[in-house]
């Protein structure tokens, strides 16, 4: 039988770290890194509501790299492929944008790759040296069931920001089509899943947030395209 842990406090607190295997610095570091993507999404949420509508404001993209470089640091340290790979790619798509948005704007930012590439390599070698368990021996004692459960959701989640790309190249400037909010709830709940499955508390309040801010976003795209529906019909009339 499992052992029973009475004590209070910080010592039940820190006994609850290591049972989940989580080391406490570490867990503040994939804790900020869910604090970033909570404030984008919660700047991007407020800025829409004002609006009445779905928008993507530069700030979005700043706190999205903030958090995938942390969330890189993290799963590296926790040996997460799963979670490695959808950062690095996200990463990049996010370093992309803020290209296209200052290029937007008349500036001239550097190529996307520069930064990326040392944000991703500090980040890889922060979380590697923390630990000294191979990545091969977290790859063979991982469940493979739920390891493709995580890999498809990963790829879903990362795909929505592949496809935002695409459009934001065609219109050589940051958009945000329907289909981003439709992948992030696919996407979303299949790593919630995965982290429930991989008992990782990180991962699972991060898309439990993330939730309810994709639904929020759908309900006001619909709002918005009543209301353009209406005012259409109106004209007509």
């Amino acid at each position: 039988m499992p052992r029973r842990y009475n004590r209070g406090g910080l010592s039940t607190a820190y006994e609850g770290f290591l049972l989940s295997g989580i080391n406490p610095i570490w867990f503040v570091v994939g804790l900020l890194a869910q604090c970033a993507f909570s404030a984008r999404f919660l700047v991007q949420w407020i800025l829409s509501e004002r609006a009445r509508k779905s928008l993507m404001p530069v700030h979005f993209w700043y706190f999205s790299c903030a958090g995938a470089v942390l969330l890189l640091a993290y799963a590296t340290h926790q040996r997460d492929l799963v979670i490695c790979l959808g950062q690095m790619a996200g990463l990049a798509i996010y370093l992309r944008n803020l290209e296209l948005d200052r290029r937007y704007a008349g500036a001239q930012p550097p190529f996307f790759a520069w930064p990326w590439l040392g944000l991703s390599s500090a980040a890889i070698g922060l979380g590697w040296l923390s630990k000294p368990e191979p990545i091969i021996h977290a790859i063979t004692t991982a469940d493979p069931l739920w390891t493709l459960i995580g890999m498809v959701g990963q790829v879903i989640f990362t795909g929505r920001f592949m496809l935002q790309l695409w459009f934001s190249e065609r219109a050589n400037r940051p958009v945000n089509p329907i289909h981003f909010w439709y992948m992030s709830m696919i996407g979303s709940v299949m790593l919630f899943a995965y982290a429930v499955a991989q008992r990782d508390p990180i991962i699972i309040l991060g898309q439990s947030f993330g939730i309810v801010v994709y639904l929020r976003n759908l309900a006001l795209i619909r709002r918005q395209a009543r209301s353009e529906d209406a005012a259409q019909s109106a004209e007509l009339n």
